[in-house]
């Protein structure tokens, strides 16, 4: 992400001694750039130091003053596709991709830049066109095939394509072209994830958690990690191993959904649909709007249904294969054997069918995801 990238070219610099550092104290630096854009002698130099004070004041997260600073800049050189890409940033971080590609696209129009390619990738990617996201990518890896962070993106492009094998190799390269990636490791255990070689994300899990591994991890990505890894977990080993790993990733984050999922199903397994639905209160709730997988509606629709709050769990059935509409395979199989065959596969066909169900087994509808 540019500002994951914009937060790894500060790493390690704490105190500004010119404009130009790239330290952590933002502040330092925008009163530098702004002696700097004073001292200025020429247009070059004032839009130098607009560019990196607009850099310092979007890691800030003043992005409004961050994009007047920028678009001053450009005042000075209108043709600076530094600044084009810097504004992009700006756009990118406040969730406005199409901002943010339109930006990225006016870089590229003033010169071939490995960063407007990579960025604009990565807007595609967050915008679900993984085949412009990966053509941007190669763009970028034309220029400098050992750009890590076109690496990781061309390998998050590959998967969403469905081409989670090919993926691992961009990845491998983003990590071995820098050792400490956190986002190329989260990225490479979700391939293999897809492949199937759950033991294989766990191992990945373990390496990037490994002391030493990642020399400023992130705790939202570090806290990833460990959730996917206790996905993978829960996969393969017994279930008192994956109960005492899920309570191992509560107790370090407690509100993490993943860990609240697979405890809770291991929970409702047992016949413990009470305990299960105290510990996904939150989850239930979900106050911070935090993003719910298809995975997360089930399991509460798995506790609405023993507990006998039949139309909450039709809800959250609903909201599970709109969540993940490829729960619809399971949960028309389940529906069949329980004697209601969908019309078809489809969502509406299952809800159809999960409607019927609900309403004459009522607690003995049981189609556990």
């Amino acid at each position: 992400l540019p500002l994951a990238l914009a937060a790894i070219l500060a790493a390690g610099q704490a105190t500004s001694q010119t404009c130009e550092d790239r330290s952590t104290d933002y502040v330092a630096r925008i009163t530098l750039c702004d002696q700097a854009f004073v001292a200025a002698d020429t247009n070059d130099a004032a839009a130098l130091a607009l560019a990196f004070k607009g850099e310092a004041q979007r890691m800030l997260g003043d992005f409004s003053g961050a994009a007047d600073t920028l678009r001053t800049a450009l005042g000075y050189t209108p043709e600076n596709a530094w600044v084009w890409v810097e504004l992009g940033n700006v756009r990118f971080d406040e969730g406005d991709n199409a901002g943010a590609i339109a930006h990225y696209s006016a870089a590229i129009a003033v010169e071939d830049y490995i960063d407007a390619y990579a960025n604009r990738a990565d807007s595609w990617w967050s915008l679900s066109a993984p085949q412009r996201c990966s053509d941007d990518a190669d763009q970028a890896l034309r220029i400098d095939a050992q750009f890590a962070y076109a690496n990781e993106v061309k390998g998050r492009c590959l998967i969403d394509l469905g081409q989670p094998e090919q993926a691992l190799g961009y990845f491998d390269t983003a990590i071995a072209i820098n050792p400490g990636y956190q986002n190329a490791y989260r990225d490479k255990m979700t391939a293999l994830f897809d492949l199937g070689r759950f033991q294989d994300v766990v191992m990945v899990a373990d390496t990037a958690l490994a002391p030493g591994a990642v020399a400023n991890p992130n705790p939202a990505i570090e806290e990833g990690i460990r959730a996917l890894r206790l996905i993978a977990v829960a996969q393969y080993a017994p279930p008192d191993q994956v109960t005492a790993e899920a309570d191992a990733l509560l107790q370090r984050y407690p509100q993490n959904f993943s860990g609240i999922n697979i405890k809770a199903m291991a929970l409702v397994t047992a016949g413990r649909a009470a305990e299960a639905d105290q510990i996904t209160a939150g989850m239930r709730q979900n106050p911070d709007g935090l993003r719910m997988e298809g995975a997360y509606f089930d399991t509460l629709a798995q506790i609405d249904i023993a507990l006998g709050r039949l139309e909450d769990a039709f809800a959250n059935f609903s909201s599970a294969l709109e969540a993940n509409p490829g729960l619809s395979k399971i949960y028309a199989k389940k529906l069949s054997e329980l004697g209601f065959l969908p019309l078809s596969n489809a969502p509406a066909g299952v809800l159809t069918a999960l409607r019927r169900c609900i309403d004459l087994k009522k607690t003995a509808c049981t189609v556990a995801g």
